[in-house]
């Protein structure tokens, strides 16, 4: 059973949170009573992905048609690739093989969707297989490599691998169904493929890995741009014992390895605590929450991997923002002091928690936040039922940053001149004039 600590939260946002643990999500597959469905199909087609006519689709429309071009459903994972098209021609190949979905280049929707159905490669062991089939969007041409080519030589599929961008009818086509399906169900065969290519790591008996580990951004250019305060939580961390990771600079294998050989993980919320994926089920995580939303697929990896977890409100939002993009300020919070102060840990260096650092934090945040959406304001159409627990943030922040938006207090260059009372006096004078 997953334990999940809510004291470090805000209180709608942990009444949320428990809410996304407490839902419907279960287990499927070998260890339930209901297994994993597989299609057989002949001379059927693998479709990459175009623009799908749904805008709610994320990534668009692709799958598998069968020989009379009908579309099969098991070959989809709505909400991301859904739906068939018409296609007038299509390359033919006399091959057997397996469909294994989208090849997605995003490291977190690629453990969470495009491996899902390789269970299939570890429990038939089929012989007779010639191809593991992937595909791109239409047309695209992009190089495999880094973490996503390791993974996949890791679990022993990379040298049977098929990549296709245009329309391709084989011989013969197997779909397995998803082992991991958003909102829905998890399976043991989705936990055994992370297990398969952690398994497949080895490490030198004389290296000596930490016990306590934080997955940093800080060296990450976005973020550097994107989430001011990421410095402060470096600092924290490493004050408090925690080596300092940056993932982007670590192989796979190297990653792997600091995860199963830790007692605790920490980490901001994204994709970087779905790598829990790799270590053992119990195993204890923190993740720094940057967003006032909540992450519903961490919840169910969570479930999944029956993960100790602490979520600590580390984030001081203003307005909504793209859950992927940002802006965040994040930092040392109300919610990280309470933690600090329960686990008798050192908070950051005086310099991080400072009037003069976080009006740093505030005019790096309205950039970005002026670069992306300029004036508009964004919110997308599924944080509606979110708005309580959104707005319970940023009252928080507000109380640190009333003066700035209030422009009580300038945090532009430009509003040293429109707070001057000689300027607004004269404004006043040129309206009388002028009217």
């Amino acid at each position: 059973m997953h334990n999940i600590d809510y004291r470090y939260l805000r209180p709608l946002k942990a009444k949320a949170l428990e809410k996304l643990h407490n839902n419907n999500f279960s287990e499927i597959g070998k260890n339930s009573g209901r297994s994993l469905d597989i299609w057989y199909g002949k001379n059927a087609t693998v479709l990459p992905v175009r623009k799908s006519p749904d805008p709610i689709v994320l990534f668009g429309a692709g799958g598998v048609a069968d020989f009379n071009k009908n579309y099969i459903e098991l070959s989809c994972i709505d909400g991301r690739v859904t739906g068939g098209y018409d296609f007038e021609t299509a390359e033919y190949k006399d091959l057997k093989v397996v469909y294994c979905g989208f090849l997605v280049d995003q490291w977190g929707h690629f453990l969470i969707e495009t491996v899902s159905r390789l269970w299939y490669f570890l429990e038939h062991n089929d012989e007779t297989i010639d191809k593991y089939v992937f595909t791109l969007r239409q047309d695209e041409v992009r190089e495999i490599n880094g973490n996503y080519k390791e993974f996949l030589s890791l679990i022993g599929i990379w040298d049977k691998m098929e990549i296709v961008n245009t329309p391709t009818t084989y011989r013969e086509v197997i779909v397995p169904e998803v082992s991991y399906y958003r909102t829905r169900f998890y399976s043991q065969e989705f936990k055994d493929t992370f297990k398969a290519v952690a398994d497949n790591v080895s490490a030198s008996e004389q290296y000596c890995f930490p016990e306590k580990i934080y997955f940093s951004r800080g060296q990450l250019s976005k973020a550097q741009k994107l989430e001011p305060g990421t410095d402060a939580l470096d600092n924290y961390f490493a004050k408090n014992g925690f080596t300092l990771l940056y993932p982007e600079n670590l192989s796979l294998s190297q990653l792997i390895l600091y995860i199963r050989n830790a007692k605790v993980c920490a980490s901001v919320s994204g994709t970087l605590p779905h790598n829990m994926l790799f270590g053992d089920d119990g195993q204890k995580l923190v993740i720094l929450e940057r967003n006032a939303v909540n992450n519903e697929i961490q919840c169910e990896l969570n479930i999944a991997k029956k993960l100790e977890v602490t979520y600590i409100d580390s984030n001081f939002p203003i307005y909504s923002v793209n859950p992927s993009y940002g802006p965040f300020i994040v930092g040392y919070s109300a919610m990280l002091k309470k933690y600090t102060e329960d686990n008798k840990m050192c908070a950051p260096d005086a310099q991080y928690t400072n009037e003069k650092y976080m009006q740093q934090c505030f005019i790096a945040y309205m950039k970005a936040y002026f670069d992306k959406y300029h004036y508009q304001w964004y919110m997308d159409d599924w944080f509606v039922n979110d708005t309580a627990y959104i707005y319970e943030g940023y009252l928080e922040s507000f109380e640190i940053f009333k003066d700035y938006l209030r422009c009580t207090k300038p945090f532009k260059p430009s509003h040293k001149l429109t707070m001057n009372p000689v300027y607004k006096r004269a404004k006043r004078l040129v309206k009388m004039f002028t009217k």
